[in-house]
């Protein structure tokens, strides 16, 4: 996906947040958004299942209540990013940097972290346990 279409979408997106009459949804099932910057993008309750965000810069963006099942977010930046109530089940996240973000409400059932930067707070509440 171009630059430019992204950004047509986010527009449209943000409307129908917004407005409740206007825009359309963000849906992006399956779609190609490897290496763009969405940093600080709007997305809340965007469909992003299965999308390949691979080396994305997602960083600072608004994730909440994101589809992000399924989808390929391996090398993506999402220092500070809202995950909250974001459903992450089965993604990829190995080696994300997760630094700072709000992973509070998240679904990630059999998501792969593996090699991931996450702050340890953020990991127990992402987790559902207490820190010691």
């Amino acid at each position: 996906m171009t630059t430019n279409e992204m950004e047509r979408i986010l527009q449209q997106h943000g409307e129908w947040l917004h407005s409740g009459n206007g825009g359309a949804r963000a849906i992006l099932i399956d779609a190609d958004l490897r290496g763009l910057d969405l940093r600080a993008a709007d997305l809340r309750n965007a469909d992003l299942r299965g999308a390949n965000l691979s080396d994305t810069d997602l960083s600072s963006a608004n994730l909440s209540g994101a589809n992000l099942s399924q989808a390929n977010l391996y090398g993506s930046n999402l220092e500070s990013a809202l995950l909250t109530e974001a459903d992450l089940s089965e993604a990829d996240l190995r080696r994300a940097n997760l630094s700072g973000t709000d992973l509070s409400h998240v679904e990630a059932w059999r998501a792969n972290l593996k090699g991931s930067r996450v702050d340890p707070a953020d990991l127990h509440t992402l987790l559902g346990c207490e820190m010691p």
